[in-house]
């Protein structure tokens, strides 16, 4: 059975890169987010993982809309961005996030890229190849 991976990550469109909480990452533009999540995907699509890709707004909104893919599917590999986990304003939204996955996916193994570049890598840390039956670690 192919391993399943949820990328849950902030819709570039609501990100707004000029502002104080989002300076931490320098050089961020919405287009470059857009592209290296898109990259993302196709890159642990076309490695034969499953990817649903879970793009979310801030606040209670986001939170919930993560929740409904959570509880929609299976997933082998939760990974949560930097724009949620790291900007210190959406420390509730991180919190409900991990709380769901938590809930809806027992056994899963929480993922965290260090760039939004990094994701396939991340994901292999944990799942060396799409037909991995049980995590490396």
């Amino acid at each position: 059975m192919p391993v399943t991976v949820i990328q849950i990550g902030l819709d570039a469109e609501v990100i707004d890169c000029t502002s104080p909480d989002f300076a931490q990452f320098p050089g961020i533009t919405r287009e470059g987010l857009r592209k290296a999540n898109d990259d993302n995907v196709a890159t642990l699509r076309a490695a034969d993982y499953q990817v649903d890709n879970c793009l979310i707004g801030f606040g209670e909104e986001g939170a919930a809309k993560a929740r409904k893919w959570l509880e929609a599917g299976r997933y082998d590999a939760v990974l949560i961005g930097a724009g949620v986990r790291l900007v210190a304003s959406n420390s509730l939204l991180f919190e409900s996030i991990v709380n769901d996955a938590h809930r809806t996916q027992p056994g899963c193994r929480f993922v965290f890229n260090h760039s939004p570049e990094s994701t396939p890598e991340d994901i292999r840390r944990w799942y060396s190849g799409p037909e991995t039956a049980a995590p490396v670690r």
